[in-house]
């Protein structure tokens, strides 16, 4: 049999029960949950012992190289993949979290808010076997485990719903043997259960793939039940820790923006097809959102096609990877794009992309494409609709010109149209489209053009002008996501646009469509959708 690395679970001892009860509640009163017949908690009963959703928890250290730290962030920031609990990993403490790396071959967690009642000058878990040649899937289910402690999970085997059939004098010789424990600390740490009720522990159905769970080798049951070694959360766990330590539905709901330029990656003397950079998002979700992109800059090389394409390669729950991608001759100097998460709860809040390319053959260019799009559930009313620019390849022999917007707005769909005009030839248009009801306050909408404040025919680099928050009820400053909508350059020289905005408030803003140094800029327009933070 080989070597199994054991783990130990630890709570206070019973005569310190009272205040870890005291400081299971004062941290989260839902620990709480079993009720005396008049209503008032028993506090003789014992109470769960995690923490309050959304807690950060501070993390410190003592001992360990710098990169088995790392190796230690890395893996206990699973956790907050799919649960609402975080940890700040903290040079001084205090710490709710305190790590030792005392090399003695044992590594232990104190329970959840045990670790409050635990005394300042004592570590809280133990990593007892972790060095600079440790192989990553040690430090990766042995980190989960013990941080799976320390936010309150207990081991697998000793929940409710386990039946397992040990072969106890196995069991008792082989930590003996291995560990040194006692048989009284076996039965401890490995055929212990705890009852639903009495111990108020809320489980699902038993898991042997369960990170929780401890390996069980062939000789350890009576019936030839073995668990092998379990390197990474299981759905289960997944499932389970999301509904101990819920998000907000705000989180799920809530949009986020933010913005990605290639000068970020590379600089803009140094021309690039692929520029692939990641974005990271601040708020925490359980599951990966839709990443709306937007173009919102762009300088392109003269005597050559202008073609952008916003990608998103890969999505996470944490951050993105996005790419403005260009190709053929194009001389691409730089770009940026406005980046919008899409809220997977919210079925008010609905989007899309449409290319030309659904409709005709990109290699022949067209003035006019559009297209009825039907929502994927009607509204009561027709909504708003906001429209933007996420890919293009027009000519450089004319004005690259190119127009995106949405009309025939109806409560089941609407008509969005990608064109061109004055004989530019337009081979390729990509919008994105948002649609939530008109109804509501928490989001403003809109877009502006240069032609708002001057006239097409007077070109110029700096323009600005403002728009109002009409009839929102933004308590400060929101949000915005802009992206472009229509561009009219000059040819014969880079085609040059920078998308910006100011003096952003609750009740409007100033706008900003520039160019710079010899770009003819004849108009260009943007949308914008504001929301509250």
């Amino acid at each position: 049999m080989s070597q199994l690395h054991s783990c130990a679970q630890l709570f206070l001892p019973a005569e310190d029960s009272e205040r870890a009860i005291q400081a299971a509640l004062t941290e989260n009163p839902k620990n709480a949950i079993h009720h005396s017949g008049t209503g008032h908690i028993a506090l003789a009963l014992s109470v769960r012992k995690l923490w309050a959703a959304g807690r950060t928890l501070r993390v410190s250290f003592r001992g360990g190289s710098d990169f088995v730290r790392s190796k230690v962030k890395q893996y206990a920031a699973i956790w907050s993949q799919y649960a609402n609990i975080h940890f700040e990993f903290v040079a001084q403490e205090p710490a709710e979290i305190r790590v030792a790396f005392d090399l003695n071959g044992q590594s232990w967690s104190y329970v959840g808010t045990d670790c409050l009642a635990i005394a300042a000058a004592a570590p809280t878990m133990n990593l007892g076997w972790f060095t600079d040649s440790t192989p990553d899937e040690e430090f990766s289910r042995t980190t989960i485990h013990e941080f799976g402690h320390a936010i309150g999970c207990i081991h697998e085997h000793q929940q409710p719903k386990a039946k397992i059939n040990w072969n106890k004098e196995v069991v008792y010789r082989y930590y003996a043997e291995n560990d040194n424990w006692s048989r009284e600390y076996v039965d401890q740490q490995v055929f212990a259960k705890y009852d639903a009720v009495r111990d108020n522990i809320e489980s699902s159905k038993f898991d042997g793939s369960s990170i929780m769970e401890y390996p069980i080798p062939p000789g350890f049951t009576t019936d030839g039940f073995t668990v092998g070694w379990n390197n990474h959360l299981s759905a289960n766990d997944i499932d389970f820790i999301g509904r101990m330590y819920p998000f907000h539905p705000s989180t799920k709901t809530a949009l986020e923006t933010g913005s990605f330029n290639t000068m970020s990656i590379r600089s803009c003397d140094r021309p690039a097809h692929e520029n692939v950079g990641t974005v990271s998002f601040a708020l925490q979700r359980p599951s990966p959102p839709t990443l709306l992109l937007g173009l919102n800059w762009f300088d392109i090389g003269p005597g050559v096609k202008l073609r952008l394409l916003c990608k998103v390669p890969d999505v996470g729950k944490t951050s993105a990877r996005v790419n403005l991608q260009s190709w053929g001759d194009t001389t691409h100097y730089s770009s940026g794009c406005s980046w919008l998460t899409a809220p997977g709860g919210d079925s008010d809040f609905q989007s899309g992309q449409f290319s030309t390319a659904d409709d005709h053959d990109s290699s022949k260019p067209q003035a006019l494409t559009s297209r009825k799009i039907t929502f994927a559930k009607s509204y009561s009313a027709p909504p708003k609709v906001v429209v933007w620019l996420d890919s293009i390849d027009v000519d450089h022999e004319c004005n690259p010109r190119v127009i995106v917007f949405a009309d025939n707005i109806k409560a089941d769909g609407f008509t969005i149209h990608v064109d061109t005009w004055g004989g530019s030839r337009l081979y390729l248009g990509g919008a994105t489209w948002a649609a939530y009801s008109a109804s509501r306050t928490d989001i403003r909408s809109g877009s502006y053009n240069i032609t708002d404040v001057r006239s097409s025919d007077k070109p110029q680099l700096l323009n600005a002008g403002q728009v109002a928050f009409g009839g929102a009820t933004f308590s400060k400053p929101p949000n915005v996501f802009m992206a472009l909508n229509s561009i009219d350059v000059g040819p014969g020289t880079n085609a040059r646009i920078r998308l910006s905005a100011s003096d952003i408030t609750t009740s409007g803003m100033t706008w900003h469509l520039d160019a710079w140094s010899d770009t003819i800029l004849y108009s260009a327009g943007a949308s914008y959708i504001a929301f509250n933070q």
